[in-house]
């Protein structure tokens, strides 16, 4: 029956929406779109260029490691290792299909918005992120470093522990209050007038709640057989420092 069905826009597993904030701000947010023939074919230029000047870095890096590991194990029979030049040895490559992967995150999200926002916030500010792909992947690293920004060495699932994570519910009811939205360009609009909505009070809460939270997992030995959210009578105890949270 029609009254027992909720209408949803089918082509929501394309749309992706990311955001990030800290205790006393709230930072810029961004909306995925399908990558374009002309970007797929930059990036892949991008990376042609710069394997280019990490192959040879690489590479010797790679030959004084072997020479050292062979000279310990003198006598050691076989064939030489040979040299590849591949994902397994350090070159940058892309998956096939679609989706976020590490160099769109890189060249969209990380430099040009979590990086600026976290400086912005101080020498002091450490950034969270989960542990998605395009989050996890090595060359991040070296923008974190050259940038000179701290990000926290973190767990895989975690979701109570990471403050950003009530901020998804919470924003798809906000978007769906008045009915889901019908096309990507309506999911948009609602989307960033949410997020422009959302209460930096909110936001605190979701942060204060994390120590609760960690007393929880260490009393439970990592479990979590606990409601989720903070005692009423608790939350103006609860102290938390400085630092982004980004999904």
């Amino acid at each position: 029956m029609k009254s027992c069905i909720r209408e949803r826009w089918k082509g929501f597993a394309e749309f992706q929406f990311w955001g990030c904030f800290t205790y006393d701000s709230k930072g810029p947010c961004h909306i995925w779109h399908p990558e374009t023939a002309q970007e797929k074919k930059k990036a892949a230029q991008d990376l042609e260029e710069i394997n280019a000047k990490l192959e040879p870095i690489l590479r010797e890096e790679w030959e004084l490691e072997t020479k050292m590991r062979r000279l310990k194990l003198r006598g050691i029979g076989g064939k030489p290792p040979q040299w590849k030049w591949d994902a397994k040895h350090g070159k940058l490559t892309r998956r096939d299909g679609a989706g976020v992967d590490w160099y769109r995150y890189q060249k969209e999200i990380l430099i040009p918005k979590l990086i600026p926002y976290a400086k912005e916030c101080g020498c002091d500010t450490i950034v969270q992120e989960d542990l998605a792909p395009s989050h996890a992947h090595y060359a991040q690293a070296a923008v974190y470093s050259a940038a000179e920004v701290t990000r926290l060495v973190w767990c895989p699932n975690s979701p109570d522990l990471n403050m950003i994570e009530p901020c998804w519910p919470h924003l798809k009811r906000q978007t769906t209050k008045k009915g889901a939205p019908k096309s990507k360009k309506e999911a948009e609009v609602v989307w960033k007038n949410a997020w422009a909505e959302l209460e930096q009070t909110r936001i605190q809460s979701w942060i204060e709640r994390i120590p609760f939270h960690i007393q929880e997992v260490i009393r439970l030995e990592g479990g979590n057989e606990y409601k989720e959210g903070r005692p009423k009578e608790r939350r103006e105890d609860v102290i938390t420092g400085p630092g982004p949270s980004s999904e």
